[in-house]
């Protein structure tokens, strides 16, 4: 029996086996640490969400403007359901389009996505973006407060705006920019509005015809404050003619009105004691009769009559 046990043949087969388990055991454990654990982690439930991220443009603002981009795009992340779960919480969640690298014009970019667990899977949909890279170009614009008057209460009239800021600062390619004929904030009134109006309001680009441009602007919104007042209050004021676009001594200008009854807050109305209808000269070559609308004016409601007939003669 010991002479079997001490065997060096044996002894050999045992050493040669144990070599070989412990080999074995080296290479699972590297490659489970190379796998990222996968073995492990494949028999944790899994997860599927779908997120909303911001796209983040990579590029000189300093001296370029993008348009075509959306600000938001599409992840779909896919993996073990605590870490997808985590994922759900994280507000740094990204997609990237660097464009350092490209020159003026139209190009197409691919996506990539920062701030997901390497251990998930995602997905961002659309993966690559349509951009149009030009130079910037810098354009002050006033803002102009538009809302509907008719959602106001019976009797009652916004007698002051305030608007802050009051100016904004437009960019973009060149012919964008120039496009741009004002921005506007849009405030949203309540039907039978009689309170004073605070809001904070949207701000948009608008071209000569009312179509929305598209331009970066300094500010995207604007606080808007509107005070609403009862406008039963009349006066009665008068009408004078307010010539343009040509030598007025040249002409025979008469009113067929002499004077107009206007609506408003007594407090408005007490300032204003004459309204002042535009006449424009610059295609009157005969005797012409014109039907000229009032101007708007802040403060005034409503006038007792909306136009007035005007005649102008040539001397």
């Amino acid at each position: 029996m010991n002479k079997w046990t001490n065997s060096k043949i044996l002894n050999l087969i045992f050493s040669l086996l144990l070599a070989i388990l412990l080999s074995a055991y080296v290479l699972s454990t590297q490659s489970a640490s190379r796998n990222g654990n996968n073995e492990f982690t494949s028999i944790l439930p899994e997860k599927k969400i779908n997120l909303t991220v911001p796209l983040n443009l990579q590029y000189n603002n300093d001296e370029y403007v993008v348009v075509g981009a959306p600000t938001s795009v599409s992840l779909a992340v896919h993996g073990p359901a605590a870490l997808v779960t985590t994922t759900q919480s994280h507000n740094d969640i990204q997609a990237v389009a660097d464009l350092r690298d490209l020159g003026v014009g139209q190009h197409t970019v691919k996506l990539a996505v920062k701030g997901v667990n390497s251990a998930l899977t995602s997905t961002v949909s659309p993966q690559t973006v349509n951009v149009t890279i030009a130079k910037k170009t810098l354009e002050k614009c006033k803002i102009k407060i538009n809302y509907d008057e008719s959602k106001l209460a019976q009797g009652y009239s916004v007698v002051n705006s305030v608007i802050n800021p009051k100016t904004v600062t437009v960019s973009g390619p060149k012919s964008n920019v120039d496009a741009v004929d004002h921005v506007t904030a849009e405030v949203e009134l309540a039907k039978d509005t009689k309170a004073n109006v605070n809001q904070t309001v949207k701000l948009v680009a608008y071209d000569r015809n009312g179509t929305p441009v598209e331009v970066q602007l300094s500010n995207r919104t604007a606080e808007i404050n509107l005070t609403v007042n009862n406008s039963d209050a009349s006066k009665k004021v008068d009408l004078v003619a307010d010539p343009s676009d040509g030598d007025a001594n040249n002409f025979n200008i008469t009113l067929g009105a002499k004077t107009v009854t206007i609506f408003g807050a007594s407090d408005a109305l007490s300032n204003i004691d004459q309204i002042k209808v535009p006449v424009d000269l610059s295609q009157i070559t005969e005797k012409t009769i014109l039907h000229v609308d009032l101007p708007k004016q802040q403060g005034i409601n409503r006038y007792s009559e909306s136009t007035v007939e005007v005649t102008v003669t040539p001397k």
